[in-house]
């Protein structure tokens, strides 16, 4: 399990990507949500440079505020861009590969069924993706699998964001079928005010408590229960290049899983660079 998952993905599509302002939209949610939300950047229109660049900028705008950029689809811009977590679909990168690409980052799949589900857990997927949950302009005519697939997918024992029509109207039955987080594009990305869409989302969902501490002398929120190895995920940092030093202390590689960051604590990350 994932303690900083946030319980809230905003999922780019190239729609979204092609109307523009992605990064100032997503800045709106990142202030209004925190470390409860993450920014989805997936498209097809953008590639190599021109995605990086984007998933870069949207990183920018949303970690000041504790938020996640997840990138869907290309591990290798996540690993460039610095993404809390990567996202590959059916007919994607396997889970292994994708970890041989980027170590150190959450991947998820996503999954339509319960047997998507089931091969997913077995590939040691971190987190599950499950739709279409409700009828969706994204997948016309696709079937709305509701609650049950919710179900079944949350049977595997991963943590499961539910997408494909939701809004702050249905999000609460999702999560009680045992969705940890949920994921909408229209409902945020079209709204008139995404900060005000993003916050009616987050008083239907479990709340998340912050802790508010020094990384490097710059203030950050992480969720509360974060660990110094959680906390190099969200940052997209490998714990083999850096030195992690917590409340002046140096703390071992092997131990990072088990220290609980607090409030007021203070980390600096010091990297380094291997030679021969």
């Amino acid at each position: 399990m994932i303690a900083t998952l946030p319980r809230l993905h905003a999922v780019t599509d190239d729609r979204v990507v092609g109307a523009g302002r992605v990064v100032e939209r997503a800045a709106a949610m990142a202030a209004a949500a925190g470390p409860a939300l993450a920014v989805h950047v997936r498209t097809r229109t953008l590639e190599g440079a021109a995605l990086l660049d984007l998933a870069s900028r949207v990183k920018d705008a949303v970690a000041p505020h504790g938020a996640w950029l997840v990138v869907n689809g290309r591990a290798d811009v996540a690993r460039a861009a610095g993404a809390q977590a990567i996202v590959s679909g059916r007919a994607g990168l396997g889970v292994r590969d994708v970890r041989r690409v980027a170590p150190g980052i959450p991947v998820a799949r996503s999954v339509h069924d319960a047997a998507g589900a089931r091969a997913a857990a077995a590939e040691e997927a971190d987190f599950l993706v499950a739709g279409a949950v409700f009828e969706t302009p994204s997948h016309p005519g696709a079937p709305a699998g509701g609650p049950d697939l919710v179900r079944a997918v949350a049977a595997t024992g991963r943590q499961v964001v539910a997408i494909g029509g939701m809004t702050a109207a249905n999000a609460r039955a999702i999560i009680e079928a045992g969705a940890w987080g949920v994921a909408a594009i229209r409902a945020l990305w079209d709204a008139p005010d995404p900060a005000e869409a993003a916050r009616l989302f987050l008083a239907a969902l479990p709340a998340t408590r912050v802790v508010a501490l020094v990384v490097n002398g710059e203030s950050r929120a992480v969720s509360e229960g974060t660990t110094l190895a959680g906390l190099l995920a969200q940052l997209g940092l490998d714990a083999r290049a850096v030195v992690v030093e917590h409340n002046r202390r140096i703390v071992r590689r092997d131990a990072l899983g088990d220290v609980a960051l607090a409030a007021g604590d203070a980390v600096e990350l010091i990297h380094f660079v291997g030679g021969g």
